[in-house]
């Protein structure tokens, strides 16, 4: 057999630009890693792997239209690269196009039936359509073919939680746990799942795990706010709202939250500040209308509290503690 040096040198090289992608992607040297695998799809223009590393490293980049039509090639090149599927997937995931997820997964498990990861992806997309039955099972699956995978236990947990399973939640939490008890976003899962049991004492210590974790996660930080809050330490929930607020000055419901606590401690136009400023990012917070409606009504502003309390009960009518407040403050103004 004759051997080509100039093919076996053009392949020699393109595996070198592969290796080094590869290298630059685990440091997370993205734009190093994609200038490697753009060299080597320069010698090798119909390799559908090195559009699938390219895809993978341009979505660590938000190079998201990029991603996709890097993973687009890759099927075109070969229509049963799984992984190209699944990339693809969560790349229109990301843009919003859910449908297009859950078809690009689907046609992941056409290929093959056992890969979890589409499983796990086709869960999260049904889940972000609020089908949480068809979440659940998506995961159940997952872990059928892997039980050691913590993550998918845990989100397997919060979709159980967001069907109101507190107990289910729990369990799939702690094991999740089991299997790696530095998984901050299990913490956070069993914590909220504590606090809708209203342990209030298990969820602060679960959200101050996470946080030891990770201690950027403002999310939880209001969570645990909301937590001590509820054990009457007002200045550690505004403590924590605060911290939220440091690492994201945007988040409407950390505004809301701390003006409540502030509204604890006496400081009626320091709530009334911080809800407007909840209302000015998101005006379709019931929670901080309610809440500008009560320290209205503490400045004896009824009319203006009135106006609030409205609008959070139009908002979310299903709310007993808005209804009535509406419904009392009406009463007590047409008097």
């Amino acid at each position: 057999m004759t051997v080509d040096p100039a093919a076996e040198a053009r392949l020699a090289e393109l595996r070198h630009h592969v290796a080094r992608g590869a290298e630059f992607y685990h440091k997370r040297q993205y734009a190093q890693a994609e200038q490697e695998i753009r060299a080597a799809l320069m010698l090798d223009s119909q390799n559908p792997d090195a559009y699938m590393s390219l895809a993978y490293i341009l979505v660590q980049q938000n190079k998201l239209d990029d991603a996709e039509a890097a993973a687009r090639e890759a099927i075109r090149l070969d229509a049963n690269n799984e992984w190209a599927h699944v990339t693809l997937g969560g790349v229109l995931g990301a843009k919003g196009d859910r449908d297009g997820e859950i078809r690009e997964e689907r046609e992941a498990l056409r290929v093959n039936p056992r890969n979890e990861w589409a499983h796990s992806l086709v869960g999260d997309a049904l889940g972000n359509q609020g089908d949480w039955d068809g979440a659940i099972a998506e995961y159940r699956e997952a872990l059928r073919l892997n039980p050691k995978s913590d993550m998918t236990h845990s989100t397997l947990g919060a979709a159980l939680g967001r069907k109101g399973d507190w107990d289910g939640q729990v369990a799939e939490e702690r094991e999740a746990l089991r299997l790696n008890p530095n998984n901050d976003m299990a913490h956070f899962g069993l914590g909220l799942a504590l606090a809708n049991k209203h342990d209030w004492d298990g969820a602060v210590a679960e959200y101050r795990e996470a946080l030891r974790l990770n201690p950027k996660n403002e999310n939880v930080h209001v969570h645990l706010g909301v937590a001590l809050g509820n054990r009457g330490d007002w200045d550690g929930e505004i403590a924590e709202e605060r911290e939220a607020l440091r690492l994201d000055p945007n988040y409407d419901a950390a505004h809301a939250n701390l003006g409540a606590a502030l509204s604890w401690k006496g400081d009626w136009e320091g709530e009334i500040t911080e809800e407007r400023e909840a209302l000015r990012l998101n005006p379709n917070n019931a929670s901080a209308h309610n809440n500008l409606g009560s320290g209205l009504e503490k400045k004896g502003d009824l009319r203006g509290a009135l106006e609030e309390y409205r609008a959070a009960y139009m908002l979310d009518p299903r709310n007993t503690n808005y209804k009535q407040n509406y419904e009392r403050l009406l009463q007590r103004v047409n008097q």
